[in-house]
């Protein structure tokens, strides 16, 4: 009767989730979560995403939650398998995706006994999960109580900032038989319209009328800076709004919603070239109002962190601030914020028009350093992928340099483009993986990542070729890491040019055009500006890698003219 009981309280688990609007599952193969399996794969309402490793699978998991802003499941096996969960299960938690993990496990009597594939996972992964929950192994009651379950794993998922939660299932063997014998389960163990499935509906937090009238009082015709970080939902919308009607300069994230589509002329562009340029110092802001997570700009917070006497306001669900500058933060939903100061906002009378003539200067300026130096190198790639993207698609761009190069060089388009990193916990970890998942929610994606990224998620190329995903996959390569050449590192004085480049540098060697064939995915070497941009704007047809050999020796120099050229700008519009 163990089976039957398994197999009852799976299946209900499997339904209730279905009911409350999971459509994704992502499985990995193993024996001791056979009946959750079998339980997702029953159903036609259901996807399952097969993944031979659970590393890849979470980092999939995560892309398609955070393309289609709701719960995906993850199912696995005990043992290690559950633990390789825990580097996607990090970033869902800093960057809002909503996961629900459930892993398999061993029950009571075979833990900490020596038995095979066999760990604690009770508490697995700690504070990197919004709610955790052990059960017990099924019994014949168990699948009536499945539906609270599955509300509850959902509510704490989606709940305030949406995030990832554990489910740990011990189940005893047998684990499943051939059928379940009805007969045998009492009536309180049926799932039927007698246990329905509770509704659950995530609460919004709204912001008090005290707190929009005093912060609609402090932005009124004062010259206003907008810096606007990870938002969703309706936020870009509000935000480019409130905007419009404060006569906000606008600075803005890639993942703000707000680089690409209708709203872009609310923003400034080359934001991140202006600051490092001086551009905040020549026209400086009476206040600041930051939106969600902290830019990618580090020039942008760096002005922030060193201008404490400017007035920073922080308007954020979480309401965490690492620089420790704002003055006053507000726990909010950004979006209904945005839309709730917006009746009582009044522009200064030439701040915006200012910032308007910078940012053309700005875009001419970079223009020219762009199409004055020799293709490839990786400012013009990062420009190149951004503007020729399919209208509609999604860009993933990965850590550490690529993120950073679509922020800098990558200014505006009114094509819509989706922007998405893994910016939560900054790592280059499952970067393929995320892209993969993203493209598996249906829209055409380009993934523009470094080579030592796709070398760290190489295996992921073969679920891309197997699962024909619609993915281009920019593999941008200077055979290293790139990102050490701006840090202090790559100082002679600091460390000496061979260990830097054994240590830091980290040459490989690897031809990502062989590596993607050998699993089955066309792939081909590109040198011109042309050829990549017909390539990435055909996205969607069939999955492709495309790689672009760059030089790391040439970053800073071309990160150096650039800003030198905004600099010669601003002061040729501001003199």
């Amino acid at each position: 009767m163990v089976s039957n009981a398994n197999t009852a309280f799976a299946a209900a688990l499997a339904a209730a989730l279905a009911d409350l609007g999971l459509t994704d599952v992502c499985v990995s193969p193993g024996s001791r979560n056979t009946p959750l399996t079998l339980a997702f794969a029953a159903r036609d309402d259901l996807t399952c995403w097969v993944h031979h490793d659970e590393r890849g699978a979470g980092f999939f998991g995560l892309g398609l939650a955070r393309a289609s802003r709701r719960p995906v499941a993850l199912v696995c096996t005990s043992g290690t398998a559950a633990t390789e969960y825990f580097p996607a299960i990090t970033e869902a938690l800093q960057t809002g995706a909503p996961l629900i993990v459930i892993t398999a496990d061993r029950p009571p009597e075979l833990r900490d006994v020596g038995a095979p594939q066999t760990i604690d996972q009770i508490d697995l992964y700690g504070n990197k999960v919004k709610w955790f929950h052990h059960g017990a192994p099924p019994d014949l009651a168990a699948a009536a109580l499945a539906p609270d379950l599955a509300a509850h794993a959902w509510g704490e998922a989606m709940g305030g900032v949406p995030g990832p939660v554990h489910l740990n299932l011990p189940f005893r063997e047998p684990l499943v038989t051939a059928t379940v014998d009805d007969a045998a389960l009492d009536e309180g163990a049926r799932v039927d319209a007698s246990t329905p499935t509770p509704m659950v509906r995530p609460a919004r937090v709204v912001p008090p009328d005290d707190d929009v009238a005093e912060i609609a009082r402090a932005l009124a015709g004062r010259r206003a800076l907008f810096v606007v970080g990870h938002v969703e939902g309706d936020a870009p919308d509000a935000i480019a709004g409130l905007a419009r009607s404060a006569g906000a300069a606008v600075f803005v994230d890639p993942q703000s919603g707000l680089r690409a589509g209708p709203n872009t002329p609310a923003t400034v562009p080359y934001a991140d070239l202006l600051a490092a340029a001086g551009a905040l110092d020549r026209l400086t802001p009476e206040i600041v109002v930051r939106w969600g997570s902290l830019p990618t700009s580090k020039a942008t917070w760096r002005w922030l962190d060193n201008h404490r006497d400017v007035p920073q306001l922080l308007i954020d669900p979480r309401g965490r601030d690492p620089l420790g500058s704002c003055r006053w933060i507000v726990r909010a939903d950004p979006g209904a914020m945005a839309a709730a100061i917006r009746p009582a906002a009044r522009a200064p009378s030439d701040w915006m028009s200012q910032w308007s003539a910078l940012g053309s200067a700005a875009a001419d300026a970079v223009r020219n350093e762009l199409t004055s130096s020799a293709f490839p190198n990786e400012p013009a790639i990062a420009a190149t992928v951004f503007a020729s993207a399919p209208q509609g698609a999604a860009l993933f761009a990965g850590s550490s340099m690529p993120i950073r190069d679509i922020d800098t060089f990558a200014a505006q388009r009114q094509a819509p483009l989706s922007i998405y990193a893994n910016r939560g916990a900054n790592g280059i970890d499952g970067s393929v993986s995320t892209a993969a998942g993203i493209a598996a929610s249906g829209r055409p994606t380009v993934a523009l990542i470094g080579d030592v990224a796709a070398l760290h998620d190489v295996g992921a190329l073969a679920t891309v070729a197997r699962m024909g995903l619609p993915l281009t996959t920019v593999v941008v390569h200077n055979d290293g890491g790139g990102i050490f050449s701006l840090l202090q590192q790559a100082d002679p004085s600091v460390v000496e040019p061979m260990t830097f480049e054994r240590f830091f540098g980290t040459p490989h060697g690897t031809d990502f055009v062989a590596v993607a064939e050998a699993f089955g995915l066309k792939a081909r070497s590109v040198t011109g500006r042309e050829e990549l941009a017909e390539l990435v704007g055909a996205t969607g047809s069939a999955p492709l890698l495309i790689q672009v050999h760059t030089e790391r020796q040439a970053i800073v120099p071309l990160r150096n003219a650039a800003v030198a050229a905004v600099r010669d700008a601003i002061r040729q519009t501001l003199e």
